[in-house]
């Protein structure tokens, strides 16, 4: 983790979605981002999540990113070497300490010492689960360059040297694993013990605690450094079966600029470059089966398929972080973003630090959860390996809420309607959505917003399941009145039930697609246009226009409108979408022939009747094809998306 928590900000999320014209009777959806008060407001729909490819590496799809979607709260851990002076995990460059008086933390026996007698992971994963965590993370190595398992690399300092001679990743992986969590593993390529860090051209050493000089054996420095990083990554992905987390964390140079920047050394992506000034031994790297070197995440995933990751190595990530104890505000986050924070002032131990209050934690917690958010709470166990009580005492008292409130959290998603800072703010799943109160909201009858074609089924107190009473409003709101504000008020959670999902769902999942041209050689075929999913995609066989996709919805429906997510964003495909209810006369529904948009997501409201509906591609610019990752058609009246 960087010194200052507030370093690192909250990524780029994914763009607003663009609203297309329609022909007939059209309603105009709400801003992306608007107060959830308007009378008569139909229900938004869910936000697309689009994989994105950077360095070769396409993103996890959202059914294998689903697992921590739906976790929403994970521990993080903590543990090394820094524990042993317990004044945090950046006590080496803070101080600072050189790396020879730095390895007396582990050999020499003072009070100081990092000696790991009591270490227990057993003990971590009931902790986590008495927490309510559904996944936990630990850091195998951070900044200053111990492993915390035997690292085969002539350089390297780790845990399997005396005097620990311990693999604590083996024993940390099969604890976690028993307990039924999902295993996270943590991993910096930065290393402070090598000079070649800050100078890895040698040719200019930036500024640093140790006043390492430019030299201009530093360049070869850092080479051996860096193959120390590729051959850490490979045992990490190798060594200990199926790993669910990979925790990048700094992939920028000399700590200066972003992960990003540091890109042209680390080499993140799928591939490395074989004219790379800072080339990796092939007993430390990896290739494909066509023999081409693999980069990082290349090297991760051809042995960890299923794994996701942080953005934080320079490769885009498979999700975004949000790092620090700021309380998250605003809109409802689009795609993933995960939080963390530490309850403990640092990362790493520090015997001087004061516990979070539950107040601040709660605080943090319920405004991630009601904007789509995971969130990971760190602990930093101490140099025997034991979680200090108030630490673990914090998390049990919140592990309480989880048990009481967990249905509220686990497996929802943000919404269906954006949060009001520092007041309130909402979770749903399927029929069900749920009033978060913050202390921030006072009284004890809250108002939905309108709930647009659903009714409402039952009011109830999510902690006691006693029912609530409740009115309803002509204009689609419900009251609901004798909310208990007393025995819970960092949030009070009231579940409403309804006669129908909460958000609207596509119609199309499952039904059949044909269309009159598919780039079947590459399975791009019309049915996974409507597979549910927006990593497949259905793609014409050619680059020409006139192209169409059809989907049969089985019988005649009612039908409010439709949303295509095309291939590529920043394109401008131009196209109609007409309906049939016998598949020969077509009437149009929306005329798009002549937009100039360039939204990835675009959405037609209109009303009809039809079985049949059909896009039929009529423009394209140069070097695009038409191609449609969802193609999707609603029966219920809805609203623009959620999401920043």
């Amino acid at each position: 983790m960087p010194e200052s928590t507030s370093r690192r900000a909250v990524l780029a999320a994914m763009a607003a979605m663009t609203v297309a014209t329609a022909v007939g009777s059209v309603t105009v959806a709400a801003p992306a981002y608007a107060a959830p008060d308007a009378p008569d407001a139909p229900l938004p729909l869910p936000a697309l999540r689009i994989p994105r490819t950077d360095m070769g590496v396409e993103q996890q799809p959202d059914s294998t990113i689903k697992w921590l979607q739906d976790a929403k709260l994970g521990m993080f851990i903590h543990w090394g070497v820094y524990s042993g002076p317990a004044k945090g995990e950046w006590w080496m460059h803070s101080a600072p300490v050189t790396p020879a008086d730095y390895r007396k933390y582990v050999t020499d026996a003072t009070d100081e010492q990092f000696t790991a007698d009591a270490y227990d992971p057993a003990a971590w994963a009931r902790l986590a689960k008495d927490f309510g965590a559904r996944y936990v993370t630990l850091t195998t190595r951070h900044h200053d360059g111990f492993a915390l398992w035997p690292l085969n690399h002539p350089n390297s300092w780790n845990s399997g040297q005396a005097p620990l001679g311990r693999d604590f990743v083996k024993d940390y992986v099969a604890a976690v694993r028993a307990a039924g969590l999902k295993v996270g593993l943590y991993y910096s390529p930065i290393d402070w013990r090598y000079p070649g860090y800050y100078d890895v051209r040698g040719t200019h050493c930036a500024p640093n605690p140790w006043n390492y000089t430019t030299d201009p054996a530093h360049k070869e420095n850092a080479r051996v450094m860096k193959t120390e990083v590729y051959q850490s990554v490979k045992e990490l992905v190798t060594r200990y079966g199926p790993i669910d987390d990979l925790w990048w964390d700094g992939g920028w140079v000399a700590e200066q600029g972003s992960d990003a920047d540091g890109a042209f050394f680390w080499e993140p992506g799928r591939y490395r470059d074989p004219a790379n000034e800072w080339p990796v031994d092939a007993v430390y790297g990896e290739t494909d089966g066509d023999g081409r070197p693999l980069g990082l995440m290349g090297m991760v995933r051809k042995h960890q398929p299923g794994i996701v990751a942080t953005s934080r190595s320079g490769w885009t990530g498979d999700y975004a972080s949000d790092e620090g104890p700021s309380v998250p505000s605003g809109a409802i986050r689009t795609g993933l973003v995960e939080k963390v924070f530490t309850v403990d002032g640092t990362w790493g131990y520090n015997s001087g630090a004061t516990v979070m209050s539950y107040g601040t934690a709660m605080d943090i917690l319920v405004n991630c959860w009601v904007r789509n958010m995971t969130a990971m709470v760190n602990v930093g166990p101490d140099r025997h390996g034991t979680v200090s009580d108030a630490q673990a005492g914090l998390l049990r008292r919140i592990g309480t809420f989880m048990a009481s409130c967990g249905r509220s959290v686990y497996g929802t998603r943000g919404g269906p309607w954006h949060p009001v800072d520092g007041q309130y703010g909402f979770t749903c799943k399927d029929d069900t959505f749920y009033v978060h109160l913050l202390p921030g909201y006072s009284g004890t009858s809250f108002t939905t917003p309108s709930l647009g074609d659903a009714r409402i089924v039952r009011a109830f107190d999510v902690r006691t399941g006693a029912g609530l009473a409740y009115s309803a409003d002509g204009d689609g709101r419900v009251t609901i009145t004798g909310i208990d504000r007393t025995a819970h008020p960092e949030d009070s959670v009231v579940g409403v039930t309804l006669d129908r999902s909460v958000q609207p769902a596509d119609i199309t999942v499952g039904r059949t697609a044909t269309a009159d041209s598919e780039e079947s050689s590459k399975g791009n075929t019309a049915a996974r246009a409507v597979d549910g999913s927006t990593s497949t995609r259905w793609c014409a066989a050619d680059s020409g226009t006139g192209h169409w996709l059809k989907v049969d919805l089985g019988s005649p429906r009612s039908l409010t409108g439709t949303r295509i997510a095309w291939e590529l964003d920043g394109t401008n495909y131009r196209y109609t979408i007409e309906g049939s209810v016998d598949n020969r006369t077509w009437s149009t529904l929306a005329d798009n022939t002549a937009t100039t948009s360039t939204s990835q997501v675009q959405v037609a409201l209109f009303r009809t009747r039809a079985r049949y509906v059909r896009v039929t591609v009529t423009g394209l610019p140069s070097g695009a094809w038409a191609s449609i990752r969802n193609f999707e058609v609603y029966d219920r009246p809805f609203s623009a998306e959620l999401g920043s």
